[in-house]
């Protein structure tokens, strides 16, 4: 057997190369993982020598031909170089120190890219409530009854979706989104929430978000002042921040938002963005006077009005309220909509009703875009509504939350008064209830989460301080049962 020098015994020593075969990953792969960080550490600096293959192999006890894949991938890399009489060695141009990066998060800030304003913004934006764990949960916020959604037929609907689609739904379909679907919508908002619209005036979306984003696109220029309501929903804030606007926060009361605010802070804003038939997180309604001021606003500043209808089909009793673009008659309402609600979260469908003079200017503006989702899950979705499903889906669901909401509200009644006044909840799948003055609604939801209860806190959806907190409870995807557990549970954190 050939044997090594010492100047090759003490690098053979320095290399500390080890393999582990009890882990998934091969043995070449562990070898040049290893002798790489060795590199880029300074441990073996560039120009050195290494021991041959042969020594090398029988040191880790692996298969030469191991050892020579895993040089052969450093070679490829640059890391090692070979000539003639002097076998192979680290390459001598790599610098002799400063290789190695340091852990995630250890640079200083000072190394970091230049931000744009809008970037720094979101950074330091709330993100909501932490989640726990899989869902179903009480009481995670926006989630619906998801084990009650009719899957097996949805799965033959995409399925029959696929079956019969034309080269133009393989292709990716329309950018405006799909016919029937858009006529399907139409049909629907007009029927069910007083909506006034054609076909034409739909858009359909990948989800709310994109939606905001559009709009934004469309009508604010970075610097412009807009609307937001205060508490509010923080992708509506988010996205403000990406469009590098404004955002004025407007009080909510019980009354909705509060226009004569709004118009005190920023009379000339560009845009408005509200749910004025169910707002979240509080669950108020725009009051009548209020939303024909809003409008008046809006028509006399030329400026737009967002109106995000997210579960306003689920009014508890009743039929639900017209929503505010059925009251518009100066074409300065853009109404958002979404499946994530009244369908799955993951559908990430959406849809914007846009007034008729702009539907050329977006129509325009989508020529050059691909399809906003899948084509085929819109055509599924079309038929979905067209043969009756979403209807009765809808009218299902309306009974299942109501029941829901009933339970909530009479447990924290009977478990926790004093300690927690719920809201009145007449719509939707989440409702608000404050806490007594003083309580941190943030200790709460870290208390109750280490109890295994997710609720959010009021003040993570505010702008800033709250005078009074309170906590956010989704019972969507909560059965009665549960929900009864969950608030024994929570008056054990309050306690």
């Amino acid at each position: 057997m050939r044997t090594i020098g010492p100047d090759q015994k003490r690098t053979l020593a320095s290399l500390l190369l080890r393999v582990d075969r009890k882990t998934s990953a091969s043995l070449h792969a562990q070898i040049d993982q290893a002798l790489r960080a060795r590199i880029l550490s300074g441990a073996v600096a560039p120009g050195t020598r290494l021991p041959s293959s042969r020594s090398l192999a029988a040191e880790l006890g692996v298969a030469r031909t191991t050892v020579l894949q895993a040089l052969e991938a450093l070679q490829a890399e640059g890391y090692l170089v070979t000539a003639a009489r002097s076998g192979v060695r680290v390459a001598p141009e790599l610098p002799s120190e400063g290789l190695t990066p340091g852990p995630v998060g250890a640079h200083p800030a000072a190394s970091l890219p230049r931000l744009s304003r809008a970037a720094r913004s979101l950074r330091a934006t709330s993100t909501g409530a932490p989640r726990l764990g899989p869902a179903p949960r009480a009481f995670r916020p926006g989630l619906p009854a998801l084990d009650l959604f009719p899957t097996a037929l949805w799965s033959r609907l995409v399925g029959r979706a696929q079956a019969r689609a034309s080269a133009r739904l393989l292709e990716g379909g329309d950018a405006e989104g799909h016919g029937g679907l858009r006529r399907a919508i139409a049909e629907h908002v007009v029927a069910a929430r007083g909506v006034r619209c054609v076909p034409e005036q739909v858009f359909i979306t990948g989800g709310t978000q994109q939606a905001y984003e559009e709009v934004l696109r469309l009508v604010v220029d970075p610097g412009d002042p807009v609307w937001l309501e205060d508490p509010g929903y923080l992708g509506v804030r988010r996205a403000v921040l990406g469009a590098s606007a404004r955002p004025v926060p407007v009080p909510v009361d019980d009354e909705g938002l509060d226009v004569e605010i709004g118009l005190r802070r920023a009379p000339r804003a560009r845009l408005a963005i509200l749910a004025p038939s169910h707002q979240y997180p509080l669950g108020v309604t725009l009051s009548l006077g209020r939303r024909m001021a809003l409008l008046r606003w809006a028509a006399e500043q030329r400026s737009t009005i967002l109106e995000d209808d997210y579960d306003s089909e689920f009014r508890h009793r009743g039929r639900p309220l017209t929503a505010l673009q059925g009251l518009d008659d100066a074409g300065r309402v853009i109404y958002v909509g979404t499946f994530s609600k009244t369908m799955f979260p993951g559908l990430r469908l959406g849809y914007l009703v846009v007034p008729p003079a702009l539907v050329d200017m977006v129509a325009a503006a989508r020529a050059s875009l691909p399809a906003p989702a899948s084509a085929l899950e819109q055509a599924a979705l079309a038929s979905f509504m067209d043969e009756g499903h979403f209807a009765r889906h809808l009218r299902r669901m309306r009974g299942v939350y109501r029941e829901r909401a009933e339970v909530l509200l009479d447990a924290l009644r009977t478990r926790c008064a004093g300690l927690l006044e719920p809201r009145p909840c007449d719509t939707g799948m989440q409702l608000c209830a404050m806490l007594p003055p003083g309580v941190s609604d943030v200790a709460v939801r870290d208390r109750a989460a280490q109890l295994g209860v997710e609720v959010a806190p009021l003040s993570g959806y505010a702008f800033g301080r709250r005078r009074r907190g309170g906590l956010v409870f989704g019972f969507g995807s909560t059965r009665p049962a549960a929900i009864r557990n969950g608030v024994e549970t929570l008056q054990r954190a309050l306690a």
